[in-house]
């Protein structure tokens, strides 16, 4: 047990030191991406069916209407590259922000929204991304991680000021790697509560 120990570990360590050097040159390298989008009424109704507070459910359905704010984290169903399926990563990940392999496998580590103004529903607005930062941890041991910051600006169009300004970080591991595996334990019973919750627009109209 502690000899297979012992080569997993120097097989993940060798793996992670060849691909720490394409890591390092992928750090070195600038990165952004600019994508401009019409937030089409259309398009926010084909959200609003998703949402229980906006289907018709709790209260009666409101079709979107132009030149009415957008509300809270409604921007995230815009700002999409555009990728063909085949140059998708297997997870079905862009690869503008991702490190090169073995570095594929993906993790959400976190996140924040500041919204310092409204974006306009009919209007057009413009999101610029580039990475902020990464830093490497665990690449002297048999757990190597790249985490990766995402900084997101959001603007009206015409406005150089931000009305959504996003940060994301991601944790990517490598294939390959030390994984823990599960261990066996007596069977417990998890208990789950469901809470729906009504997020309020300040800018919309009928909260003014």
């Amino acid at each position: 047990m502690l000899v297979s120990l012992i080569s997993r570990s120097s097989r993940a360590s060798t793996h992670a030191i060849a691909g720490e050097a394409a890591v390092d040159r992928w750090i070195s390298q600038k990165k952004g991406i600019t994508l401009s989008e019409t937030l089409h009424t259309d398009r926010i109704a084909d959200l609003y069916v998703t949402l229980p507070t906006r289907d018709g459910t709790t209260r009666p359905y409101a079709r979107p209407k132009n030149s009415e704010a957008l509300d809270f984290g409604h921007h995230l169903a815009f700002f999409h590259p555009r990728t063909p399926e085949r140059h998708l990563r297997p997870d079905g990940t862009e690869t503008d922000f991702c490190p090169p392999e073995p570095f594929v496998r993906r993790m959400w580590a976190g996140g924040q929204i500041e919204w310092r103004k409204p974006l306009i529903i009919g209007g057009k607005a413009c999101a610029r991304a580039n990475v902020s930062s990464v830093y490497k941890k665990g690449f002297d041991g048999v757990a190597p991680m790249v985490f990766v910051n995402q900084r997101i600006e959001i603007m009206n169009e015409g406005e150089e000021e931000s009305a959504v300004l996003e940060d994301r970080t991601h944790v990517y591991r490598g294939l390959g790697t030390y994984q823990r595996t599960a261990r066996e334990g007596r069977p417990y019973t998890v208990r789950l509560s469901i809470c729906q919750s009504l997020m309020l627009n300040p800018y919309h109209p009928d909260n003014l």
